[in-house]
């Protein structure tokens, strides 16, 4: 079962009056559960393809479907967003003026799911053995610490697909791993998929396929 696919996906740019051709014809699909690494050269599409998919960027051609519901322009797409898709980007984006605890229930508040996700978070911080921390700032915790938070903030609302644009890339190595195995972990927990743009090789060891692109292009699967 496809949670995901996009079939002949285009982008282009005008640049000072010159089109410019991000992405061309590009096609995939994900599966319920499944992680789909992506990885490439700087300036291979990785990131504009993953805007694409998060729905943050509809600037495209093509065709994009995401549980079911085909993608198009002048529908809610904030609302599917909330519903179907989590973001983790490279920097965590934790609200520094609120605790970890409400941090991970903003997610919920927006989308009216306090109750069932308060005992969600509990469970969640349990897992990462943060149970402690909840009542902490985010400059109270470590790096590591605060990206792991953020993944968890991704998951809060049970979407359908996990977004994550170099999630390691501010981290060091012992961090990274914590940070693949918490992925791996919650993958097998609440069966997200999960879709990781990534200069990260480590991030292959977790991935079930890897796709490799280059020049706006799939050059191949790994």
């Amino acid at each position: 079962m496809y949670i995901l696919k996009a079939d002949n996906i285009s982008k282009i740019y005008n640049q000072t009056g010159e089109k410019v051709s991000v992405l061309n014809n590009l096609s995939l699909f994900v599966k319920k559960g499944e992680i789909l690494v992506l990885i490439g050269p700087s300036g291979s599409g990785k990131s504009t393809l993953l805007n694409i998919l998060g729905t943050l960027d509809t600037n495209f051609t093509g065709s994009l479907v995401i549980d079911g519901i085909l993608i198009k322009n002048g529908m809610d797409l904030s609302s599917i967003r909330s519903k179907k898709l989590g973001f983790v980007f490279q920097f965590h984006h934790l609200l520094p003026e609120f605790t970890i605890y409400e941090n991970l229930l903003i997610p919920a508040m927006i989308s009216d799911k306090n109750y069932d996700s308060t005992h969600k978070i509990v469970g969640m911080l349990k897992l990462l053995g943060l149970r402690k921390r909840k009542n902490h700032y985010p400059n109270e915790i470590s790096g590591g610490e605060r990206q792991r938070i953020a993944v968890m903030r991704a998951l809060v609302n049970s979407p359908s697909i996990v977004l994550a644009d170099e999630p390691t890339g501010n981290l060091d190595s012992e961090n990274s791993q914590l940070l693949l195995k918490l992925m791996v972990s919650l993958r097998a927990k609440y069966q997200q998929s999960f879709i990781i743009a990534t200069h990260d090789h480590t991030l292959l060891e977790i991935a079930d396929r890897v796709l490799y692109l280059k020049d706006g292009k799939i050059e191949k699967e790994i």
